[in-house]
């Protein structure tokens, strides 16, 4: 019996031992996960209070490399990895000063520093200049987010001056882009990959168009209701951060634009007119007849439209009394 107990007793101590040898390990593990990556509050800690100068690396759920390039993307990134990392060395700006990270506990340390501090922050709403030199009003942030979706990648916003900035409580009044600069950095840069062409779309009727180049896209843009987004024929390839993504689904297409860009046209309050190329006007009834004098145009051909006439945007019926008046209201 007495060597039965000595046994037992032995056999306890042994498994404690494992036991506690294995919480250690896991506690070992845990630590240094926790040294070696953010967690998503951290992340988002760092786009309120820290200017990053981007693009920063980082490092993905299935460990292979992400470029990021704005605070929206990093945003992005730490709402959808599990254990967020960055490649070091980068830049960031505290009040003015300019540090290069260099690791991990660094950046932990800088994070804690500012924590609570609000960096420079626009003061809405803002306007920008489209590509025609329109301006656009940018609302608030989500505005703004959905502005730089819709640029190409690579492809900078132009701010109208002046605008005001927010800080550090105050309100300052920005003249210039290098003005705008020493407060907030770089500006983030568009985030919609380039398309490469040719590329194919599929038509109403089943069809398919084959659109050689961006103006001819442009052009097919115009001709789809406002809201109605193009049927893309798969595959097609991308170019994005300098990397040619080849894109097999819809879903595939929208998890790398964010946004899918939708058709520009406002719809028409019917009749309208448009003129021919001998100079004579052709009444359309309706959309159905729009459309098809829309077809029988040549590629990247535009209609002509008779002015004034009236359009329905967002609910509103807005007379317009010129070409430039519709460009503008369309975003061109």
């Amino acid at each position: 019996m007495k060597v039965f107990v000595k046994k037992l007793i032995a056999l306890t101590i042994i498994v404690s031992s494992m036991v506690a040898c294995q919480d250690s390990t896991t506690k070992d593990a845990e630590i240094f996960e926790a040294q070696t990556s953010l967690n998503k509050e951290e992340v988002l800690s760092m786009v309120e209070t820290m200017i990053i100068t981007y693009p920063v690396s980082a490092i993905t759920n299935t460990e292979t490399t992400t470029t990021i390039s704005s605070d929206f993307d990093l945003e992005d990134y730490a709402a959808k990895t599990n254990r967020p990392k960055l490649t070091f060395p980068f830049e960031i700006t505290i009040d003015g000063e300019v540090i290069t990270v260099n690791d991990m506990r660094q950046l932990k340390m800088l994070i804690k520093r500012v924590k609570g501090r609000k960096k420079p922050e626009f003061i809405f709403p803002i306007s920008v200049k489209l590509a025609d030199g329109s301006p656009q009003e940018i609302a608030d942030k989500e505005a703004l987010r959905a502005y730089l979706d819709a640029l190409d990648e690579d492809v900078k916003p132009v701010f109208v001056f002046p605008l005001s900035i927010s800080v550090n409580g105050k309100t300052i009044e920005v003249s210039d882009e290098n003005e705008l600069k020493v407060f907030m950095g770089k500006p983030a840069k568009g985030r919609r990959p380039h398309l490469i062409f040719p590329l194919s779309v599929v038509l109403e009727d089943l069809s398919i168009l084959e659109i050689a180049d961006k103006e001819v896209f442009k052009a097919y843009l115009d001709t789809l209701a406002d809201g109605v987004k193009p049927v893309f024929v798969f595959p097609f390839s991308v170019e994005k951060n300098g990397e040619t993504i080849v894109v097999n689904t819809q879903e595939e297409f929208d998890a790398l634009v964010k946004k899918p860009k939708k058709g520009k046209r406002p719809e028409f309050v019917f009749p309208i007119s448009v003129t021919l190329d001998d100079n004579t006007t052709k009444e359309i009834a309706n959309e159905d007849e729009l459309k098809a004098y829309h077809k029988s145009l040549a590629k990247g051909v535009r209609p002509t439209y008779v002015f004034p006439l009236s359009i329905i945007k967002d609910g509103t019926t807005i007379v317009l009394n010129s070409q430039e008046e519709l460009d503008a209201l369309c975003g061109k």
